[in-house]
């Protein structure tokens, strides 16, 4: 399937890169039909506001003469688009109106300023006329006196109802709508449409072409929208019809272009499906059940009529699995056989090896009370207790039915109870209490933590206590990524034991030994007679031996 999808894939991707294409050429194609019929709008409201420039130059004289009235009277018939006719002088105040004697209110106080300023002429943005209770589009001119100071402003103020009425009196398609805006983005004279995004005003600015965009509207849909500047980027023709439809040519013809290759895509995905999984993968799904049962060692299952429908190749394939089933079941029995015959011998061998050590502790024994001096009897007495550990390990390993491993609870326990009794704790007070958790360690690791253990048991038995006797508690838990063998005494800590000679003799240098050949990190710590804690952190998992020199 991926092999068929993957061939069929440079197919499919240049359908739809040929779709986006159409795709990109239908929004074009949209918006080209929107913009031809705008450039109609903005010549018609570019032709009047030029006419408008040039009246104000022609009647300036009128004007400044106060005969506003006169002007707007000879000017109304042929401009119907024009509201009032004002003076305003340099404070701003109206000296002559058409529509008042005296007293109107300027409303651009930010235009007039431009004019101020040096601009000749300004196009103001939509404001709401008082006098007129109408929004209007205001075309103001500068004045000056004959010495070139600024005087007022004549205003000209354009209702905006009047000019669109004026463009929509060209022949438009009854889908389209057009509309006035100012820089603000407020829609003057649409139903559709009562404000368009100021980034839209924006992206219209300075562009001469026009930009698609689609407004979506809650009770009509989407809407295609082109936002145009007239002049001086202060009056915007806002040209707006219904977006195409599903089955319109403008997204037909984008989906024929990917639409019949993603058919034929899909089509061949589902034929090529239905041939595979009925040839191919319900019989590979036999073979893996089959594969599984086998895994679990049932190596007697016999595939018999199962596959006797199934394609030449998978019957082949089914039988050599039947074959093969049968020579594993007789060579796991050989194996079998032979582990369980290598198992009983290194069982015997532990076992002898057990009953040798011990024949050894006897002779030490023995030879321990042949001998009178009691540093040379302590000698022996300590070699004695190391052959015992290691008789303690070859037990728990020939008694365990995994010899490559020793679980530490049952083996520790009994290394400690023979610690007890082969130390004389009881005779002098010591108790030995243990914290051991469920943990299995490799076979190879069991005599070193043994050995370890006995050394660090013996040293805190030897200087930790006084007549008073104590506590040793021992301790094996996990610790994260470790495994903490831990041997805590309450004993006189270590500023009674600083010259003591465990921290020098072999004892010292067989548990610093040990931890070497464990991978581990020893460390002890104590307080003056708050105890003496040893500390050995072995690795969980298996670490690459190190060398020692033990």
């Amino acid at each position: 399937m991926i092999t068929i999808a993957a061939a069929l894939t440079p197919i499919l991707i240049f359908a739809g890169f040929r779709s986006y294409l159409n795709a990109q050429d239908a929004r074009a194609e949209r918006r080209n039909n929107l913009v031809e019929i705008s450039d109609r709008a903005i010549d018609e409201v570019e032709q009047i506001l030029s006419t408008v420039d040039t009246l104000q130059q022609i009647y300036e004289a009128d004007i400044l003469n106060g005969d506003c009235r006169g002007v707007f009277a000879t000017l109304s018939p042929r401009v119907p688009q024009l509201s009032n006719i004002i003076f305003f002088n340099s404070d701003a105040g109206a000296e002559c109106s058409a529509l008042q004697a005296t007293g109107a209110r300027l409303v651009q106080v930010e235009a007039f300023e431009l004019l101020r300023q040096g601009q000749t002429k300004v196009r103001t943005d939509a404001f709401f006329g008082p006098l007129s209770q109408a929004w209007l589009f205001s075309v103001m001119r500068r004045v000056e006196g004959p010495d070139g100071a600024f005087r007022g402003a004549i205003a000209f103020p354009l209702r905006t109802d009047e000019l669109i009425r004026t463009i929509r009196l060209t022949n438009l398609p009854e889908d389209v709508e057009l509309a006035l805006s100012d820089s603000s983005g407020q829609v003057f004279g649409s139903a559709r449409i009562a404000n368009v995004d100021p980034d839209w005003i924006s992206s219209a600015t300075g562009d001469d072409d026009g930009e698609l965009f689609v407004l979506n509207l809650d009770d009509q849909g989407s809407v295609d929208v082109v936002v145009r500047a007239i002049v001086d980027n202060r009056i915007y023709a806002v040209i707006s019809r219904p977006s195409p439809g599903l089955f319109s040519e403008f997204t037909l013809r984008p989906l024929e272009s990917i639409g019949i290759p993603l058919l034929s895509f899909t089509l061949a995905l589902i034929a090529a499906w239905l041939a595979v999984d009925g040839l191919v993968l319900k019989w590979l799904a036999r073979l893996r059940r089959l594969a599984l049962i086998y895994g679990e060692g049932h190596y007697n299952f016999r595939i018999g009529n199962e596959f006797d429908n199934a394609p030449d190749e998978i019957q082949s394939f089914a039988r050599t699995f039947d074959r093969m089933a049968n020579r594993i079941a007789e060579r796991d029995s050989s194996l079998r056989t032979a582990i369980a015959t290598r198992d009983s011998a290194v069982k015997e061998i532990h076992h002898r090896v057990k009953n040798n050590l011990q024949i050894v502790a006897s002779f030490l024994n023995l030879q321990r009370r042949q001998v009178s001096d009691p540093a040379a009897r302590n000698v022996i007495s300590a070699a004695r207790h190391r052959i015992d550990a290691l008789s303690i390990v070859h037990q728990t390993l020939y008694q365990h039915e995994r010899l490559e491993t020793v679980h530490m609870h049952p083996f520790l326990d009994a290394l400690l109870s023979h610690l007890s009794g082969a130390l004389g704790m009881d005779e002098i007070r010591v108790t030995i209490e243990q914290d051991i958790a469920d943990i299995d360690r490799p076979a190879d690791d069991a005599i070193p933590i043994a050995l370890f253990l006995l050394e660090a048991v013996t040293n805190a038995m030897k200087y930790a206590f006084d007549e008073n006797g104590g506590t040793i508690l021992v301790k094996l838990q996990e610790d994260g990524e470790d495994i903490v063998l831990s041997v805590i005494d309450d004993g006189v800590g270590e500023q009674e034991q600083e010259d003591a000679p465990k921290s020098t003799g072999l004892g010292a240098r067989l548990m610093t030994a040990f931890a070497k050949q464990l991978r581990a990190e020893m460390s002890s710590h104590s307080e003056p007679g708050e105890g003496y804690t040893v500390e050995l952190r072995m690795p969980r998992s298996e670490r690459e031996m190190k060398a020692t020199d033990f």
